[in-house]
């Protein structure tokens, strides 16, 4: 389904070889809680429209955050200056994508889709009066290849193919409450660079590890008793976000929450693509690096408060999940 908007065009920058960023100093006020100081930043604003584009280079893979807001009818055209896969997100709105080389795809807001991108240019109209955040994790099929070996979650994006423009998964990929949760930590981080980078390099990280983990689920029908139990394992979602330094067992979460233990695992990844531990582990960690930033804490305390046995084996997980030191050689 097309549809029959028109407008000018407004570039749109999806990727740029030689970076040319602006000073915080002259992006208006207005716009200054949504920068995140590690981003570098553009900014462009007249009668019809204004956008703010925040970009991180990480080296395997870049970030980019586009924040639009149509004054006017526009069409938005992305360019993309070489051929890259993209997964690409949008929230607050839904667009359509037009292309001469394939049908209008509708871009649902809170969905998620693994783009394969030629260089060229595409459309995009917005009504008058809308706004959308845009994020896209660029990368290219070998480097996504060669991450396997440390990231192995991200196999089944590898499995993807696709010669002609358009998306590379059958069907979208749901925003669901753990890349809100993920999104949320990652437009929100206001560490200078060197803090910032390891923080949302493993934020990215793990967005791709979650469509990655759907597109292996594609096939999986949602089980009735996952269905039926989709309060509750809301309320244990919500649990181990707000309680990260609280260790439990698999089986005391489905006791906690009135889930069989055999099955609480299961429905959890059937909702959230990723296991409790996992996302209990995430929690954890974040948590950690958060208080550290902070400084607040002596680092005993730390290790007390978030149940590890020594400061040295957390610290050891803390580096491990982080990879500090190979974000730290990508930059």
């Amino acid at each position: 389904m097309g549809t029959s908007l028109s407008g000018n065009n407004k570039i749109l920058s999806f990727d740029r070889p030689n970076p040319s960023y602006i000073s915080p100093a002259n992006i208006p006020e207005e716009y200054e809680s949504l920068l995140i100081p590690a981003a570098g930043a553009y900014f462009r604003e007249d009668e019809e429209i204004a956008v703010l584009t925040q970009n991180i280079d990480f080296g395997p893979f870049s970030l980019w955050i586009h924040d639009i807001w149509a004054k006017k009818d526009v069409v938005v055209c992305p360019y993309i200056p070489k051929h890259i896969w993209s997964l690409h997100g949008l929230y607050e709105d839904s667009l359509h994508l037009e292309s001469p080389d394939l049908p209008s795809y509708l871009l649902e807001e809170k969905e998620f889709n693994f783009f394969n991108l030629p260089a060229g240019m595409h459309r995009i109209p917005m009504a008058a009066g809308k706004k959308t955040l845009s994020i896209h994790i660029n990368i290219e099929k070998e480097t996504l290849q060669s991450m396997l070996e440390e990231f192995p979650g991200l196999e089944p994006l590898t499995k993807l193919d696709r010669k002609d423009a358009g998306t590379l998964n059958a069907y979208p990929y749901n925003s669901n409450p753990i890349c809100d949760f993920l999104m949320e930590k990652l437009l929100s981080c206001k560490y200078p660079a060197k803090r910032a980078h390891p923080y949302m390099f493993r934020i990215c990280i793990d967005l791709l590890r979650n469509v990655a983990t759907q597109e292996a689920a594609l096939h999986e029908p949602l089980m009735i008793d996952s269905l039926l139990n989709t309060d509750n394992i809301l309320h244990l979602f919500a649990y181990i976000k707000e309680h990260p330094f609280r260790k439990h067992t698999v089986s005391q979460l489905g006791y906690m929450f009135h889930i069989d233990g055999k099955k609480v695992g299961f429905e959890f990844k059937q909702h959230f693509a990723v296991s409790i531990h996992d996302f209990m582990h995430t929690a954890r960690m974040m948590l950690i690096y958060e208080i550290m930033q902070s400084q607040t804490s002596p680092i005993e305390e730390i290790a007390k408060l978030t149940e590890f046995p020594n400061v040295m084996n957390m610290m050891m997980q803390v580096a491990d999940y982080y990879a500090c030191n190979r974000s730290a050689t990508y930059q």
